[in-house]
């Protein structure tokens, strides 16, 4: 190699690395998405066959989150149907623990956990005029009220179902659906009525008695509670 030129290279490597100079390649910039569970923290909204809800959930990993589930409605129903005064009290409340999971790529998800079942339904009938309990029929003046119930034996009962979520870490509002079913056992009816007439005092009870196994058997098999929920979710 000419000795000149080897001269001139010797000293444009030395005044490099005198001043500092960097020729190491240079590495290109990559975006790194956000990993999902550090921030997917979110907040839904909802309304449907558990009353109105709030869903408080994260992610832990990409497949993966929990959630908490509270759900609850009240609703009054008052009117008169063949000489009888209905008054009747649905109260709904449901508080729960949720597990999601995330099996493709989307949104869709499958759902599983436990809920605080606290559904229940309670109604005083007022007679006014002729009416049938049982076998036999009675007037206002034999019995002054009725009163009823329905609740249901599992105070915690398990759910499974299927739904529309938000996993990713995007903010703002989003879609959220659910589709399920809760276990909450067998139905238990109650019955007592203010007796006005002692003489019918024993038979109306029996009569009573009728009508609450009646209204037992034609539930009992009702051991499921559909779950529909719609709503919309915000993602911090």
């Amino acid at each position: 190699m000419n000795k000149k030129l080897v001269a001139a290279i010797s000293i444009i490597s030395a005044q490099l690395i005198y001043a500092g100079g960097d020729i190491s390649p240079v590495e290109p910039v990559v975006d790194t998405p956000a990993v999902i569970g550090e921030t997917s923290y979110n907040v839904a909204l909802k309304a449907g066959t558990l009353g109105l809800g709030l869903d408080i959930s994260h992610m832990y990993t990409e497949n993966f989150g929990l959630r908490l589930n509270i759900n609850g409605l009240q609703y009054n129903d008052n009117r008169d149907v063949s000489g009888i005064n209905y008054d009747t009290d649905l109260k709904l409340f449901t508080a729960g623990l949720l597990a999601d999971y995330y099996p493709l790529e989307n949104n869709f998800r499958v759902s599983a956990g436990v809920y605080y079942n606290d559904n229940h339904a309670d109604g005083t009938y007022t007679p006014d005029g002729t009416f049938s309990f049982g076998n036999n029929t009675y007037t206002a003046s034999d019995i002054g009220q009725v009163d009823a119930g329905v609740y249901y034996d599992n105070e915690i009962a398990p759910y499974i179902g299927i739904g529309w979520g938000d996993r990713t870490n995007s903010k703002g509002w989003h879609f959220t659906v659910d589709a399920g079913a809760m276990y909450q056992g067998s139905t238990q009816v109650y019955a007592n009525a203010t007796v006005k007439n002692p003489l019918l005092e024993e038979q109306i009870k029996q009569d009573i008695e009728v009508e609450r196994l009646q209204i037992e058997d034609d539930i009992k098999d009702y051991t499921w509670y559909p779950v529909f929920m719609i709503g919309f979710i915000y993602n911090f």
